[in-house]
């Protein structure tokens, strides 16, 4: 879901297999999970066995967190307070008889880089139905359009007779050929190691960015100002690049954030070989909540055979463990929990008591749910986490995201428009105007019949850019008026297709539009986190809190995990990773120290731990 787009170069097509190993703390989560094979990730004693733990948040992070104690032989309570699972991974949808059309709010394209999630997805043959994701300027998409200052350009991938544009492709070259590999960026080099997992050379090339010997962290410019500082374009240059950035999506979303946000894209390959979940994102998540591990092969300790998330969370709150707010968490003295919930579809509030807790909703929550209530539950709130966790935690910062999706008859794009010389009736664009990216989404090709529909992100908006469907309201009717708004201006640059005649209407709703902006969402605080310069040391004391207590053999049973928490927010492998520090996290909270696993993240801690730009926070 992140801002940062896909790149024409294509890591599998340079012959690279590259693992996300995130350069901060490379440590390999996909090995790691790949060697486990179908045992559980971590063991737990015999008589931790059905003990509960809470799992806040019903996204990929918590789903995955759930699904992994309850193979432990842990008893996860997964709540949540949207009434859904999924989180930012929202998979609506409009649907006519035998045919359903995909709107995927929230993430929608998935690197093939993110060993994590892809050995998850992998579990289940309906859930890894994928495709090439058409990005604009990659294969995929065949043509492209980019709206620059009133004038249009049409290209298609690798072709002759429609070729990229010089002006994109000179972009392209030096951005990934000069810009990248100057000292101490080192493009290639870190690319080479990411894809032979040489984690030295990710560290050293790395910790020099993050805290030099001398000069300055690059974590204190943004990217606007890297590139000025740093590199030798033009004004004019950085505004075509923050347009197009390298013939495959606009950069200037991103140009106020930490240029280190942009590098750990880049060198994870995280922005590229996205593919597409040709039977929804929904299907995975419901594999994840409703289905038994056994299903997909997997073993489970203590548990019958049929046991699934959802049956395990129902036990604790019947047919309402997805409308369940928590509103407050008090430490006790013996180190259990006491958590509040508000039923969000019957006001009525309850407490109850947990050996643990996995937290991992939009962390800033955390800092409301301190002030709500009485002076009593502030200060028992407090007292979670230490000072510099609760100053991370309030500087967290968020990228506003935003989609105008329409549900369409058939992927007419696929075929040459009337008179148009060759060219695509319709393309993949990119526009200065309100649209800025317009992407076309075609299903077919999944195993599961009738989930074939295509569709399309009439606008797909990041930042201030996706604030100006703010103020319209919600639903049908704001919908409405902003898919008209972008049809008025797609229709400036695509007079001759009829839009109106491809619409379908939802079987139920009679309406083909979905508008949504995650910034006016109950429950959410935008899309993802996105750090500003400056803020590599809030981030880093997040990440590190799922290893506050191991040094002196006292975990903590609170753990901070989710997309937030990740060094890549907005992709789902930052989800998954920090689910799994969690999780080892847990088996040690349950496990004597002489038994504490030898693997895992948290035995890699003292090699790979993210470089400390304050040697006495080491």
């Amino acid at each position: 879901m992140s801002s940062i787009p896909n790149r024409t170069r294509s890591v599998r097509t340079r012959g690279l297999d590259l693992t996300a190993l995130i350069p901060d703390y490379p440590y390999d989560y996909g090995a790691f999970l790949a060697n486990r094979g179908s045992a559980p990730l971590f063991d737990v004693p015999e008589s931790a066995y059905g003990t509960k733990v809470l799992v806040v948040g019903a996204g990929v992070s918590g789903l995955i967190t759930a699904y992994e104690l309850l193979r432990c032989g842990l008893k996860p309570v997964l709540v949540d307070a949207s009434g859904r699972p999924g989180g930012r991974m929202n998979d609506q949808h409009v649907d006519q008889v035998g045919k359903r059309h995909h709107a995927e709010l929230g993430a929608m394209r998935f690197p093939v880089s993110a060993k994590g999630l892809w050995h998850y997805l992998n579990k289940w043959p309906h859930a890894r139905d994928s495709a090439p994701f058409p990005n604009p300027g990659t294969e995929a998409a065949v043509s492209t359009v980019v709206d620059f200052r009133g004038e249009q350009f049409y290209y298609e991938h690798e072709s002759q007779e429609f070729p990229i544009p010089p002006q994109f492709q000179q972009l392209e070259d030096y951005f990934f050929g000069e810009f990248l590999e100057q000292d101490p960026l080192r493009f290639s080099d870190m690319e080479a190691a990411m894809n032979s997992g040489q984690q030295d050379v990710i560290k050293e090339i790395w910790n020099n960015l993050v805290a030099p010997d001398e000069g300055d962290s690059w974590d204190n410019g943004s990217f606007f100002e890297s590139l000025i500082r740093h590199g030798t374009w033009t004004a004019d240059d950085i505004q075509l690049f923050g347009q197009v950035g390298f013939g495959t999506g606009g950069w200037n979303t991103d140009f106020p954030n930490s240029f280190l946000e942009v590098l750990r894209v880049l060198y994870t390959g995280l922005d590229v070989d996205h593919q597409l979940l040709l039977n929804g994102t929904g299907l995975f998540v419901n594999y994840l909540y409703d289905s038994a591990p056994a299903i997909a092969g997997d073993e489970v300790r203590y548990w019958d055979r049929d046991t699934t998330v959802r049956s395990l969370s129902e036990q604790e709150f019947p047919s309402t463990a997805l409308n369940q707010e928590v509103t407050h968490i008090k430490r006790g003295n013996d180190g259990r929990f006491t958590v509040r919930f508000r039923n969000t579809e019957s006001d009525v509030t309850e407490e109850r008591p947990y050996d643990a807790v996995v937290y991992t909703p939009h962390v800033r929550i955390l800092d409301k749910l301190r002030y709500t209530g009485d002076e009593t539950d502030y200060q028992s709130a407090t007292e979670l986490f230490d000072a510099s966790t609760w100053e991370a935690i309030m500087y967290t910062h968020y990228m506003q995201s935003s989609k105008v999706y329409a549900a369409i008859d058939t992927p007419f794009w696929n075929k040459d428009g009337p008179g148009s010389d060759g060219e695509r009736s319709l393309s993949v664009t990119l526009s200065d105007r309100i649209t800025r990216g317009t992407y076309l989404l075609d299903y077919s090709g999944g195993s599961i019949p009738g989930g074939d529909g295509a569709g399309i992100f009439l606008s797909y908006t990041w930042n201030d850019d996706s604030l100006k469907y703010l103020g319209d309201g919600q639903g049908t009717e704001a919908a409405e008026k902003h898919a008209n708004i972008c049809l008025n201006m797609l229709r400036e640059i695509y007079p001759d297709v009829d839009f109106d005649k491809h619409l379908v209407r939802d079987v139920d709703t009679g309406e083909p539009f979905i508008s949504w902006t995650w910034e006016e969402k109950t429950q959410y605080l935008g899309a993802f986190k996105m750090n500003l310069p400056g803020q590599y040391r809030y981030q880093r004391r997040l990440f590190s809190q799922f290893m506050d207590g191991v040094e002196d053999r006292t975990p903590d049973g609170i753990v901070l995990a989710g997309d937030d928490i990740s060094w890549v927010a907005g992709w789902a492998e930052g989800a998954v990773t920090t689910a799994v520090n969690a999780i080892n996290k847990i088996a040690l909270v349950f496990n004597p120290p002489e038994s504490w696993p030898t693997d895992g993240p948290i035995s890699a801690w003292d090699e790979l731990k993210p470089a400390a730009q304050d040697p006495a926070s080491n």
